[in-house]
């Protein structure tokens, strides 16, 4: 279980890329690392953070790189205990201190709780740590755990103790602050995962479903907190073979709460392109009934039925406002499936106004508005 991003494959890209001659005009023969003329051979580095091109000189190309945007470290850059390197920039923004890590992670709980709130909760029973490239490379001796690839910057582990689990999650120190939440967002989902999927629907889900599933959090809430960079990077990263970009598409059609239902009951291991309709294809258990002796026990307390038809029941007005469609709560642009009788209707919820909404099938098509009974 863990989240991968961009050692590995920079220094692959980054590993020079000469030229002279007319390019040299072009980049005013001036080093975007030291500041100097460029006397002779010319080359491009690529910023993996704004994926600007920079020309540098030969000195500054044999410099070590920033662990996070691949340059060359000259001046005011910071080399962590494990030997990698942050440029001045990114050293700036960079979590690399133990107890810091270990706070944010508990925000970012809070957050995805607050996020998720009308349809989840992330699991509390999570210890978490920091590991560095050391531990990563320990990690990959021999005899050493069998992970995927070195590109770790997380990963979270059940353990039992005392009957108890509990989620040990393993941080990399020196992340820029987006990418730590999104990592820590993506390991807290790989925790729900391990509360809340039946072990038998576990063994038949895909690796790249449940990875592109703990994406889409972690995307979601970078998402609700404008880290467009971080977004970006999620969806360029090809750690989940496609996924991703599948459960985004699936999120947006049927909604979150169907995205869940699929991973705890769905029939597919993994979603396919042209055909995320299949999200809806879900084997939910039966019902449990509980034998009750009828001369001892009179329940007065019924549930109401369903609606039989679709019926604004309320609008709370205010910087966003939630209408309540047969018991559901709906904010603008968001699906929910209702009860009308004894079936489930998917809805979208176009527009709010005060006293009516607009709502559209998503099965049929077709649109409606709704308004406020008057009494």
């Amino acid at each position: 279980m863990q989240r991968s991003g961009r050692y590995l494959w920079i220094i692959v890209l980054l590993a020079g890329f000469g030229l002279c001659g007319p390019a040299a005009a072009w980049a005013r023969d001036v080093c975007a690392i030291c500041g100097r003329p460029i006397q002779d051979t010319i080359y491009i580095v690529t910023d993996e953070v704004t994926n600007e091109k920079k020309f540098v000189c030969s000195d500054c190309v044999h410099l070590p790189r920033c662990a996070i945007c691949g340059l060359p470290v000259k001046e005011n850059g910071l080399q962590l205990a494990d030997g990698r390197f942050l440029c001045a920039r990114d050293a700036r923004t960079a979590v690399v201190k133990a107890n810091d890590a270990e706070r944010i992670s508990a925000q970012v709980k809070d957050d995805l709780d607050r996020l998720f709130s009308r349809f989840t909760e992330f699991p509390a029973n999570v210890d978490v740590a920091v590991i560095d490239r050391i531990d990563v490379d320990t990690m990959f001796s021999p005899g050493g755990n069998d992970f995927e690839s070195p590109n770790l910057l997380g990963c979270i582990r059940p353990d039992t103790v005392n009957h108890e689990t509990r989620y040990k999650m393993s941080l990399m120190t020196g992340l820029p602050l987006a990418e730590l939440k999104a990592t820590c967002a993506h390991e807290y989902s790989h925790a729900w995962v391990g509360e809340n999927v039946p072990k038998e629907r576990r063994a038949r889900l895909g690796r790249d479903a449940e990875e592109g599933f703990c994406e889409l959090v972690a995307y979601l809430l970078m998402d609700s907190q404008s880290e467009k960079g971080q977004k970006k990077f999620i969806l360029q990263n090809r750690y989940t073979r496609g996924q991703i970009d599948l459960f985004i598409e699936a999120e947006k059609r049927y909604g979150f709460d169907q995205v869940l239902d699929w991973m705890k009951y769905g029939v597919a291991e993994q979603l396919e392109e042209g055909h995320v309709d299949a999200l809806r294809d879900v084997k939910m258990p039966p019902a449990k009934t509980v034998a009750v002796n009828p001369a001892i026990y009179h329940n007065t307390n019924q549930p109401a039925p369903a609606p039989a038809t679709i019926k604004l029941q309320g609008v709370l007005w205010g910087n966003q406002p939630v209408a309540i469609i047969n018991g559901r709560s709906f904010f603008a642009q968001e699906l929910n499936r209702v009860k009308i009788g004894g079936t489930n209707v998917t809805l979208r919820c176009l527009e709010i106004r005060k006293k009516s909404v607009r709502i559209q099938n998503v099965d049929s098509g077709k649109e409606q508005e709704l308004s406020l009974s008057p009494d």
